[in-house]
């Protein structure tokens, strides 16, 4: 498969060769056959489009692959016209890049004259469970067969090989972890489209993400706290001073030290204050915006590379367990799925408890109509692959309108996770019990406040899981090792999260549809 380039006419004909032409390079390129038939008809449609406006006689077509990721840019000169904007929805521009955030939706750009369309559908990209559990059985059997080793050899192999490997990847991860959060922050701010649409549409809806967020991840930690040993004396006792300089802690002295010090707290207060100045100043800043845009993709294409190195990493980090006798704490560290999963059915009755008592439907019809969507999670641990499922039950089988749906689903999978929240609270106790660092109220309070603030700013790409435990156990306080045993098992605690993700997201819009008076009771309550 080459790069191709070539010039059609904007005519039936033109259009029909240029559909077929994206057809075969995405299909050889290995990208899914749906995909890329969606990718054809959304390129088609395109021209169309500029073909009835006669905006020029001619197009360009581009195909071509950059870091083995396949490409499609449409190019037609002429006036400004966005052929992907719905024009009576003005909030079509905040769709659009919410929806491109995703894969699922291509992004148009103009400039010199010239429109440019840029579709980037996702391959299909093999499960890293393969990989992980191969890397762990290798881990462990080298592990013991080194262990007949004399200790000085196998002190040498740890400092000398291993650890220098590990370190080197943690300094990569902490590098990347905060420009990463700022700009996945800063973007998703200014894919909201502008003041208007984010005071119309958006504040009401972020505002019940968050607090389901920060109410659920609290509900679920009161749920597993009893299992985890409180500081003893007067580590439990409160105080307000405490909260005080937490919540001091997140303004910086300066727009630097947040990233050298991987404060994520800070970092995400710069990217709100960045993002919403960008929002309100709007056309006169969109050089800037661009450039925050066109950034937040590269760090998640780097981000996405640093992912596929994660069997090394684990290979790395257990096989250096083994070399300082310290397997133990990896063997041990089976409490976190149990209490991930304690977890999640704490979340999951809540959410079902608010739909069911406030729209006065029966549990089991709820849980009949979410099931299909909350298994697709299940089983491949992706929010984007259970987008059609997701959108079709919301729509036809819980009866939330279409007005709600077309913003409030791909709004909610790029920043409403409390999965990823319950998740993060869950590893921070589990690896303070490990590493022995005292619970307090305070350093509670800290956790829950950092583990909802990294499950908003998480981008929803592979490998953002491994930044947001960099950042969360550094503010914590805790051994970057901590960091290795969460990534071993996070490759089975990713589908659990995915999946309460989305049976989250769907209760949430069936109750925010309820309130805005967009909900049909009846179609919620049948059984069909």
């Amino acid at each position: 498969m080459e790069n191709t380039e070539e010039r059609y006419d904007l005519t039936g004909a033109g259009i029909d060769d240029a559909g077929e032409a994206a057809y075969s390079f995405l299909t050889s390129a290995k990208v899914e056959r749906k995909n890329a038939l969606r990718v054809r008809l959304a390129l088609e449609e395109a021209l169309l489009r500029y073909r009835d406006e006669e905006t020029a006689e001619g197009f360009t077509l581009r195909c071509r692959r950059r870091f083995r990721a396949p490409r499609v840019e449409l190019t037609v000169p002429g006036e400004a016209l966005d052929p992907l904007s719905e024009g009576d929805q003005p909030d079509s521009g905040a769709l659009t890049g919410m929806m491109a955030q995703m894969g699922l939706a291509p992004l148009w750009q103009y400039k010199d004259g010239t429109n440019r369309v840029l579709f980037t559908p996702k391959r299909k990209k093999r499960s890293l469970m393969g990989s992980l559990v191969v890397a762990l059985v290798l881990a462990v059997v080298l592990g013991h067969l080194c262990r007949l080793l004399p200790e000085t050899v196998r002190l040498v192999l740890s400092d000398k090989v291993v650890s220098p490997v590990f370190d080197t990847f943690m300094g990569l991860l902490t590098a990347v972890s905060g420009p990463m959060i700022f700009l996945s922050v800063t973007w998703g701010i200014c894919c909201i489209g502008d003041v208007v649409s984010f005071g119309r549409i958006g504040k009401r809806m972020i505002a019940k993400f968050i607090l389901f967020t920060v109410v659920l991840t609290a509900a679920a930690g009161a749920a597993v706290l009893p299992f985890f040993p409180l500081a003893a004396g007067g580590g439990q006792a409160f105080d307000p001073s405490e909260l005080l300089d937490m919540v001091l802690d997140i303004v910086p002295s300066n727009f630097f030290t947040p990233f050298t010090e991987g404060n994520p707290l800070q970092i995400i207060f710069v990217a709100v204050l960045i993002g919403v100045a960008l929002l309100v100043l709007g056309e006169k800043v969109s050089v800037t915006t661009t450039f925050v845009e066109q950034s937040n993709y590269v760090v998640q294409l780097i981000m996405e590379a640093i992912s596929t190195l994660v069997p090394v990493f684990v290979f790395g980090s257990v096989f250096r367990m083994f070399l300082g006798n310290e397997f133990r704490l990896l063997a041990e560290s089976y409490k976190i799925v149990l209490i991930m999963l304690l977890g999640t059915a704490v979340v999951m009755v809540c959410c079902l408890a608010l739909v069911c008592i406030r729209w006065k439907v029966g549990p089991m019809t709820v849980l009949k109509k979410t099931m299909p969507t909350f298994l697709i999670g299940l089983s491949t641990a992706s929010a984007v692959a259970a987008y059609p499922t997701n959108q079709e039950c919301c729509e036809r089988k819980l009866g939330i309108s279409e007005k709600i749906t077309r913003f409030g689903i791909p709004l909610g999978q790029v920043i409403y996770m409390p999965g990823a929240s319950v998740l993060f609270l869950v590893a921070g106790l589990c690896m303070a019990e490990t590493y022995d660092v005292a619970i307090t109220p305070a350093w509670l309070l800290t956790l829950l406040f950092i583990s909802v603030m990294l499950a908003i700013a998480a981008p929803p790409v592979p490998g953002a899981a491994l930044t947001c435990y960099t950042l969360l156990f550094t503010q914590l306080g805790m051994p970057m090792e901590a960091v290795a045993i969460t990534t071993a098992l996070n490759v089975i605690l990713e589908f659990v999260a995915t999946a309460l993700n989305l049976f989250g997201l769907q209760t949430a819009l069936t109750d925010l549809g309820g309130s805005l008076d967009m909900l049909d009771i009846d179609t919620l309550r049948s059984r069909t």
